[in-house]
């Protein structure tokens, strides 16, 4: 067991505290002590730290003692712009930038589009563009950017340090990271997160469910569009495996038969991928489109089992383009599959998420660099 050293419980004291007025945005310091374990004194300590760095400030107001008996307590209020990260989704041609708050909510956003692809040099001088633009957003609310989480519609491998994008039709190459990650960092001078897009629309899936009081142990998070991803949260935390690969729902394979050369996708997203899709069935056409949802139901409803059935998770979440085309249809016919083929019904949900992507990727900035930020 570790044994914790006078900083780790410093560290640890000004966490829970911070937990504690972000569930609690207003409270005196005696009501903060009567919440924990800690003395008067250590809770004083931390509230006044956070009083310094920006996090709170008083009200102005104050609240009688217990019984109406004792000193008046000041009230201290938390500042729920004072720190911000910014999120970035890359997918596609499409990139979208959202600046979030310790609430999460978005406080500002920005999208454009380019041919340029995310993992070239021309690319840098987008990307500082978009970080100068949120850093003057940030400065309307006089908030403090702390951080940079970036969202890419490509394979993390964290052992090899590539990410494998798409760059033609079903074909795919694998970029080195860490060397496009440093390019931006020496141009906007801010820690930068890179995560996968299914991976952070994830967390930002959970955190949304989180706020609505709804907020399950696990979920799995199935999204379909131009390919397929997933993402789960084990435990309350977003689970990425020994390679970072979790989720990588393409490979996914129900053909023995089937080999898979160098540069493809995987067999899953080839049978359930946008493009395949529009190639084999006329969507003018109400036979064609029942069709289509059956297809796609039959094969997501396959894909859950053999996830819910070895994790044992019960909520599921499917969004995505390929969803979006029909979702009711959808849900109807893989909920119909896994019934067929499972004696339990979980929960599956459609989700159109606006910005999950970029608002997950910030969430994940936000928890590494508040870290940082509380411990001083």
């Amino acid at each position: 067991m570790k044994s914790f050293l006078p900083n780790d419980i410093k560290d640890e004291n000004r966490k829970i505290i911070f937990d504690i007025l972000m569930q609690n945005p207003e409270l005196a310091k005696v009501e903060i002590a009567e919440k924990t374990a800690m003395s008067f004194v250590t809770v004083s300590k931390i509230v006044n730290f956070f009083e310094e760095i920006g996090l709170l400030t008083t009200t102005g107001e104050s609240r009688e003692g217990s019984g109406g008996l004792g000193r008046k307590r000041t009230v201290y209020r938390f500042n729920e712009n004072s720190y911000v990260t910014i999120g970035i989704q890359i997918i596609g041609k499409r990139i979208t930038a959202v600046l979030i708050n310790l609430y999460s909510k978005i406080i500002d956003s920005y999208s454009v589009e380019t041919d340029v692809p995310f993992y070239t040099e021309p690319f840098v001088s987008i990307f500082e563009n978009i970080i100068s633009r949120m850093k003057d957003a940030a400065t309307k609310t006089n908030s403090i950017v702390v951080g940079i989480g970036v969202g890419v519609d490509g394979a993390i491998n964290t052992r090899k340090k590539t990410i494998r994008m798409r760059i033609q039709d079903y074909k795919e190459q694998d970029y080195p990271y860490e060397q496009i990650i440093r390019n931006f960092m020496d141009r906007v001078n801010l820690p930068i997160l890179l995560e996968n897009d299914v991976n952070a629309a994830t967390v930002a899936e959970f955190r949304n469910l989180e706020n609505a009081g709804q907020a399950p142990t696990d979920i799995v998070h199935i999204a379909v569009g131009e390919g397929i991803g997933g993402g789960l949260i084990l435990n309350k935390r977003l689970h990425r495996g020994f390679n970072a690969s979790a989720g990588e729902l393409e490979y996914m394979c129900f053909d023995p038969e089937y080999r898979r050369s160098p540069s493809s996708v995987g067999w899953l997203e080839s049978r359930l991928g946008m493009q395949h899709l529009l190639s084999r069935y006329d969507l003018g056409s109400d036979s064609e489109v029942e069709a289509c949802a059956d297809y796609v139901g039959k094969h997501l409803a396959l894909t859950m089992i053999n996830i819910i059935s070895v994790l044992d998770i019960e909520q599921v979440i499917i969004s995505g383009k390929t969803a979006a085309l029909f979702p009711e249809r959808i849900l109807e016919r893989t909920r119909y599959y896994v019934g067929q083929y499972v004696e339990w019904t979980p929960t599956i949900t459609y989700s159109d998420m606006y910005h999950s992507t970029a608002v997950g990727a910030a969430v994940l900035s936000l928890q590494n660099e508040m870290i940082h930020v509380i411990s001083g």
